[in-house]
């Protein structure tokens, strides 16, 4: 089931399934500037392009597919080569959320992830809830657990503003460290200077400019590693502006290399690059990597909870 949610600026439409984003329509234009499908069928028929889902209980790719908490190995459901990717063979994106609150402008969704779920230990219970302010969506989270765990979810749509492809859009990252990946596009261990490489975009560059130096564009994490309340990114156009503020530590950055063919809304079939995902999360595999990075650590009987907002400036 799906619900809208709406005011003077914007309506977005949500589903039940993977508390997914359906739509997120400017009205001053009309312009849906996120992919999506019509049907539950369609959603669950393209799952592993995660388009709009929640993802969970770990966003990205844990190596191998295991870790370490509290000198215990955990092993987890593989679904990506070796490693899990997005929480696993379900994850969160195809699982059913229960509507908690449903106001104009604002939706509550919950999961209770079981123990044992995917390979990570505890009861876990999240609460999502996507609400608008003036011309701005805040996607916001909290989740606690009764065992130690991974808490790490995000949003992932991608995102147009309205061209054919992202490949003629501009995008700015306010960051000038990213992570280089293995050929698995796992995250490494290493985070380097954007500066001289295809991975700059510290003043805004149009996409094309950078994805075409790549064999298979931006699968990349950029990195901060504080719990700020930072502008992460901007995508623009001629006609509009989509900012993205967080307080998460990280994002990583997909340019659609992987999408073509699906059959979306509106009657429009996808196109290698037809939308950018612009995750904000925290270092992907950073579990693995000792305490060099801010971990999504969840200790028994505390809260985790973190926002995404997105805002969008028609010009």
């Amino acid at each position: 089931m799906n619900y809208f949610i709406e005011n003077e600026f914007i309506k977005a439409e949500i589903s039940l399934l993977g508390a997914t984003l359906v739509r997120f329509i400017s009205k001053k234009s009309g312009v849906d500037i996120v992919l999506g499908f019509d049907s539950e069928e369609d959603y669950i028929n393209n799952s592993s392009t995660y388009i709009g889902a929640v993802v969970g209980r770990n966003c990205n790719r844990i190596g191998n597919a295991r870790f370490n908490l509290n000198d215990t190995e955990y092993k987890l459901s593989i679904n990506n080569n070796h490693n899990q990717l997005h929480g696993g063979v379900e994850g969160f994106g195809l699982k059913r959320w229960n509507l908690v609150d449903k106001k104009d402008d604002e939706i509550v969704l919950s999961y209770h992830s079981v123990d044992g779920e995917e390979g990570y230990p505890g009861n876990l219970d999240v609460v999502v809830s996507y609400k608008l302010e003036e011309n701005s969506l805040i996607f916001s989270f909290k989740g606690n657990c009764d065992k130690d765990t991974l808490f790490n979810i995000t949003n992932h749509s991608y995102f147009n503003l309205g061209d054919d492809t992202i490949l003629d859009e501009y995008l700015y990252i306010s960051t000038d460290k990213y992570s280089p990946t293995d050929e698995y596009s796992l995250t490494l261990d290493r985070v380097e200077d954007v500066k001289g490489t295809p991975y700059d975009f510290s003043e805004f560059k149009l996409i094309k400019d950078s994805v075409e130096s790549l064999d298979m564009g931006i699968d990349n994490n950029y990195v901060w590693e504080n719990f700020n309340d930072v502008l992460t990114c901007s995508l623009k156009n001629s006609q509009r502006q989509l900012n993205i503020y967080s307080d998460l530590p990280d994002m990583h950055v997909y340019t659609g290399a992987y999408l073509g063919g699906e059959l979306g809304k509106y009657g429009k079939i996808y196109k290698q690059y037809e939308g950018i995902a612009l995750e904000c999360q925290y270092y992907p595999n950073g579990i693995n990597y000792g305490d060099k990075y801010l971990l999504p650590i969840l200790k028994k009987g505390e809260t985790i909870s973190h926002y995404i907002r997105y805002e969008i400036v028609e010009f």
